[in-house]
């Protein structure tokens, strides 16, 4: 059987930072190294920015801004595109049920043989459905939906919201995200010395690390609170903030609450894989997940982890605490006390790194996630 020609749909793409961008270039790199023709259609980014070389052609549409004119303008373009240049293509496979699903199902009206992959980005408060509830047309887009050949869920919670909006007649396919554990991976000897020199930090003393775009829904209020909580019990690691979006009003929150001298915000960063290895745990109170890149890195790097107890964040830590810990979501107190259990047990710590890692070898290794979704799509192709 050939293997099927593969369109990935993001409306971003690198240089942008987040998730769905970083899980659609490691996915397209598997499936080009694997020799499964693939390519990635985007708008336009990364204007006067020097771009990486890729192992497969990305195609940036002439389209630029954000909002819904931007999504529906990236929909229509998309499908145009795909019309007049991607008759080769057997798969159309869209990062979020937004507009990169609208301009993959327009394009299947268009021509019937393609196969339309949709995944779903996130669930709960700030799934790609809750986010679109707003727009304009909702409840035809929920018709047009219908057309999908295969969902992708992250979570068994995802699974749930596509049968309460009348989707669950359309079939859908739990597969997580995947990780690098070649790029991400436990220090060596002497390595996290060297780093946290190169970092400005301290060799001893605890450092946590937070890892993700700077908005609400990665509770960035929550994470804040629990350090201030830290500080009144009087150990306090330091805490590392990388990630896009605008520092500002969180650098204010955290002086107002008095814990400015002990955190550091540090921007988008393309080295995370050097801050898991520096750090001696990563701490995420997230208030929606699809499943968590950072997790997943931190994992994948031997750090331990505490994170909320929400969707896609226990399906990769287990309920069990062995491979990670949770707490419940908007519960600073819950999470201050569980950091500070781990800051004074280097050995918890270790045995809980240990198998973080192993969960990760053993279920979301790339090479596994990239093998189930190219038998999704020779299945598909028939």
């Amino acid at each position: 059987m050939a293997r099927p020609a593969v369109c990935m749909l993001s409306a971003s793409f690198v240089p942008t930072l987040g998730g769905t961008e970083r899980q659609c270039r490691l996915l397209s790199e598997w499936l080009a190294g694997a020799g499964v023709p693939v390519a990635v259609l985007t708008r336009r980014g990364g204007m006067g920015v020097e771009l990486p070389r890729f192992p497969f052609p990305v195609h940036r549409l002439p389209l630029a801004g954000g909002g819904r004119l931007a999504g529906l303008g990236y929909a229509v373009a998309g499908a145009l595109w795909l019309a007049a240049r991607g008759r080769g293509f057997g798969v159309l496979h869209a990062h979020q049920a937004l507009s990169p699903a609208l301009a993959a199902l327009f394009a299947k009206r268009l021509r019937p043989r393609h196969r339309v992959v949709v995944k779903v980005a996130c669930s709960g408060s700030w799934s790609d459905f809750r986010l679109a509830q707003d727009r304009p047309l909702f409840r035809r887009r929920l018709v047009l939906l219908r057309e999908v050949d295969r969902f992708v869920i992250l979570n068994r919670e995802s699974a749930a919201e596509l049968q309460a909006l009348g989707l669950g007649g359309v079939p859908a396919t739990l597969l997580p995200n995947g990780v690098d554990t070649r790029r991400f991976r436990p220090a060596e000897p002497g390595e996290r010395a060297a780093l946290r020199a190169r970092l400005g930090l301290r060799e001893e003393g605890p450092v946590a690390l937070f890892v993700g775009r700077l908005e609400r829904r990665k509770g960035l209020d929550i994470l804040l609170a629990a350090w201030a909580d830290l500080t009144r019990r009087g150990r306090v690691p330091h805490l590392l903030i990388a990630g896009p979006g605008e520092t500002g009003p969180w650098a204010r929150e955290a002086q107002a609450r008095g814990v400015d001298g002990c955190v550091s915000f540090l921007g988008g960063r393309a080295d995370v894989g050097d801050l898991y290895r520096a750090a001696d745990l990563l701490v995420f109170a997230s208030r929606a997940e699809g499943c968590s890149n950072a997790v997943l890195e931190a994992m994948a790097s031997a750090l331990p982890v505490v994170a909320t107890d929400v969707a896609g964040n226990r399906e990769l830590l287990g309920e069990d605490g062995k491979a990670g810990w949770l707490a419940p979501p908007e519960d600073w107190l819950a999470l201050a006390q569980a950091v500070a259990t781990l800051t004074a047990s280097p050995a918890l710590r270790r045995e809980i790194a240990a198998a973080a890692r192993e969960r990760i070898l053993e279920r979301f290794d790339i090479n596994r996630i990239g093998a189930q979704y190219l038998t999704l799509y020779e299945e598909l192709q028939g």
